[in-house]
């Protein structure tokens, strides 16, 4: 970034004025703290010389033997050792204070979402899942999600539509309980989620995010974040079906490779087909697509469409897609606009009704929506 836009210069005159500024303030300090050092050590060794010079006198008018004199020397240089110890202890935690008061405070921070008392441990849920007059906002003034409802069956992929900032990721991050709603309810297989333990009500829902997150692990370790007791065999069937078997064999280690922190070591695409195969290993009854495909390139992301498609029958799939082909047969899709749906069906119903939905369509295709592309869906009915 700073090559491309000639900034080097600038960057560097910005770099060296931090770096003056951190002096400045520093140097008073450090001044401060050298003259108490230099004090230190110059007053324990004149204490000591003061010890010496006082025994010699002693020993030479005979009040002190040189036993007594060397005893004493001893026991004056361990005492000075220990206090210049406590002094370099008082000095190290007023210098860390700062850093310890943020570690307590990370440590002592209290979870927004937490289990209520006697939560419920719902086990395997079949899948259905409910939104009742759910409104959320995350400053208290501008609505993120307004009055939403909308019922969900096993089997059904839903499919969530609209502008940056429409609402549709906050849906269903209430949906995996990020955040609880301000009012209304989330409802799965009819029990409030508010209710029921967040490891039971996760152990539930798989999620593919737009951005992958990979730790800097082995491949293997990462796929098993949601089902650490998974098999080899399991790893390799979960990879297949996310079309990841090609990169996989190219790895030195295989499954064993370390991948740099957040998968830097790994292309965009590699890192989205190692996420939806983390999904894929879990095997969940509610799955949640956020632009899945969208680091995939076209002849990867038709093979894992279909792919996909295998997956999704039986589970309820909740399917956040820009590009619209990609949800054409989807059971519904819900078109958002400032956190609230205002379209509702199927594609061709939205396609008929001319509305925003039929406006998306258009300027994607560049053409009316008879003209639009059968495209493989990653969804079904």
């Amino acid at each position: 970034m700073i090559q491309s836009f000639t900034r080097i210069e600038a960057e560097v005159r910005a770099m060296r004025s931090t770096i003056d500024a951190l002096l400045a303030a520093q140097i008073p300090v450090l001044s401060w703290w050298a003259i108490a050092a230099v004090a230190s050590r110059a007053s324990a060794t004149l204490t000591v010389l003061s010890i010496f010079l006082v025994g010699t006198w002693l020993h030479i008018n005979g009040l002190a033997s040189i036993g007594e004199i060397v005893t004493f020397m001893g026991f004056a240089t361990m005492l000075i050792g220990r206090l210049e110890a406590l002094v370099g202890f008082i000095n190290s935690v007023f210098l860390e204070g700062p850093k310890i008061q943020d570690f307590f405070r990370v440590v002592d921070t209290l979870p927004q979402v937490h289990d209520r008392a006697n939560a419920l441990d719902i086990g395997q849920v079949k899948g259905t899942v409910a939104f009742e007059n759910v409104s959320f906002s995350y400053d208290g003034k501008r609505t993120a999600v307004a009055d939403l409802s909308f019922v969900a069956h096993p089997g059904d992929t839903i499919a969530l539509v609209g502008s940056t900032g429409s609402g549709k990721s906050t849906t269903l991050s209430l949906l995996h309980r990020v955040f609880d709603p301000q009012s209304g309810r989330v409802l799965i297989d009819g029990h409030d989620i508010r209710d029921v333990s967040l490891v039971s009500l996760r152990r539930n829902i798989g999620v593919v995010f737009q951005e992958p997150m990979l730790f800097a692990r082995t491949i293997k370790e990462n796929l098993q974040v949601g089902r650490p007791e998974a098999t080899d065999e399991e790893i390799w069937q979960a990879c297949e079906r996310a079309q990841a078997m090609d990169f996989l064999r190219r790895q030195p280690d295989g499954l064993d490779t370390e991948v740099a922190e957040r998968g830097r070591s790994l292309s965009g695409g590699e890192r989205q087909r190692l996420s939806i195969a983390r999904a894929l290993l879990k095997d969940p009854p509610v799955l949640i697509l956020d632009e899945a495909t969208s680091a995939l390139d076209a002849t990867t992301e038709q093979k894992l469409q279909l792919a996909l498609e295998e997956v999704m029958k039986g589970r309820t799939t909740f399917v956040i897609a820009h590009r619209l082909a990609t949800i054409r047969h989807a059971s519904r899709i819900l078109v958002f606009d400032q956190g609230r749906v205002v379209e509702s069906g199927s594609f061709e119903e939205l396609v008929a009704q001319g509305g925003i939905f039929a406006a998306l369509a258009k300027a994607q295709f560049m053409s009316g929506a008879e003209d639009m592309p059968a495209a493989k869906p990653i969804t079904s009915a």
